[in-house]
C-alpha cells in the first residue's frame, strides 16, 4: 500500500512543498459537491475506500496522500432497510458519534451546504467497546433525499467525505519507530552475517595450519629401554671426558724425568736418604722442578 501511495503522489505531479490542509468549506464545496455531481476534482488526491470494512489503523496505508491525517470518499449504508440511521459498524469495532453536528455554510450563503459530524472509534462490540484515539470527521451534503429508491437497498449515501487522524499522533510515531527498528534489524543481520563469514574464514585458516604436536605423532616412537641406554651412554661419556681431562697432565711426563731423580735406586752405592744436602740437591734439580711444575693443583 505504501508503494501505491508513492505512485499516486508521483502521478499527481504535485509542486514542491505542497500541503493538503483544506478547510471544512473547501472540502464540502470543492470536493464533496463535485464528487456527488460527477465533476472533475481540483486534485485527485482523495482515495475511494469503503472504510467501514476496515479498522482505522488499516486505512492510512490505503490513502493516496497524507502523513498525519488522511482523506477518503466512502459510501454509507443504512442500519435498517427502511430507516435513515447509518450503520456505524466497522472492522472489529464501531464508530460512535460525539458532540453535535456542525453545519458547513459557505461565505455569502445563508443555508448550509454540508454537515460535519465527529466520530470516535471503539474496539469491540457495542455497548462494551473500548474507546480508542482514532477520530473521524464525516462530511455529508445537507439537502439530500435519503429515501430508499430501491426496495431492500441499504445504500444511504453514495459518497461522504471523511477525514481520519489519530488524536495523540502516537500511531505515526509508532510507525516511524517500527521503520527505524526494521532498518536497525536489517543492519544488525548484515553485520552478523559479515562476522559469521569472517569467523568461518578464520576457522578454516586455523584448521589448515599444521599442529606440531600431531606432526610428532607421525615420527617413530623411541622405546623406553633405548632412551634409558642413551642417557646412560651420555653420562658415561661425560665421566670419561672428565677423567681424561684430570689425567692429561701425565701425558707431558717422561719416564726419564721420573727415574732421573731416583736413578741411583737399586745401585750398589748406598745413598743416605737422611742426608739433608742430598734432599735439597734432588729438589733443586731441573728434572724435579719441571715435574713439579707439571703437577695439577690440589
Amino acid at each position: 500500500m505504501a508503494g501505491r501511495r508513492a505512485d499516486a503522489e508521483a502521478d499527481l505531479n504535485l509542486p514542491p512543498g505542497f500541503r493538503f490542509h483544506p478547510t471544512d468549506e473547501e472540502l464540502v464545496v470543492h470536493y464533496l459537491c463535485k464528487k456527488v455531481a460527477y465533476q472533475r476534482l481540483p486534485v485527485p488526491i482523495i482515495a475511494e475506500v469503503d472504510l467501514y470494512k476496515y479498522d482505522p489503523w488499516q486505512l492510512p496505508e490505503m490513502a493516496l496522500f497524507g502523513q498525519q491525517e488522511w482523506y477518503f470518499f466512502t459510501p454509507r449504508d443504512r442500519k435498517y432497510p427502511n430507516g435513515s440511521r447509518p450503520n456505524r459498524a466497522a472492522g472489529r469495532g464501531y464508530w460512535k458519534a460525539t458532540g453535535a453536528d456542525k453545519p458547513v455554510t459557505p461565505s455569502g450563503r445563508s443555508r448550509p451546504v454540508g454537515i460535519k459530524k465527529a466520530l470516535v472509534f471503539y474496539s469491540g462490540k457495542a455497548p462494551r467497546g473500548v474507546k480508542t484515539d482514532w477520530i473521524m470527521h464525516e462530511y455529508r451534503l445537507a439537502d439530500t433525499n435519503r429515501v430508499a429508491n430501491k426496495k431492500g437497498s441499504l445504500r444511504l449515501d453514495d459518497w461522504v467525505l471523511c477525514r481520519l487522524y489519530h488524536k495523540k499522533n502516537s500511531w505515526v510515531k509508532k510507525q516511524q519507530q517500527q521503520q527505524q527498528e526494521e532498518v536497525a534489524a536489517s543492519s544488525f543481520e548484515e553485520t552478523t552475517m559479515d562476522d559469521t563469514r569472517s569467523d568461518s574464514f578464520c576457522r578454516s585458516d586455523i584448521e589448515n595450519e599444521p599442529v606440531p604436536e600431531f606432526e610428532d605423532l607421525t615420527k617413530p616412537a623411541v622405546h623406553p629401554t633405548q632412551a634409558y641406554n642413551g642417557v646412560q651412554a651420555a653420562r658415561a661419556g661425560a665421566v670419561e671426558v672428565q677423567v681424561k681431562e684430570d689425567n692429561d697432565w701425565f701425558m707431558d711426563l717422561n719416564l726419564d724425568d721420573l727415574q732421573s731423580p731416583f736413578g741411583n735406586f737399586g745401585s750398589s752405592t748406598t745413598t743416605d736418604m737422611t742426608n739433608q744436602d742430598y734432599l735439597f740437591q734432588v729438589l733443586d734439580s731441573p728434572q724435579t722442578t719441571r715435574t713439579l711444575d707439571n703437577l695439577p693443583p690440589f
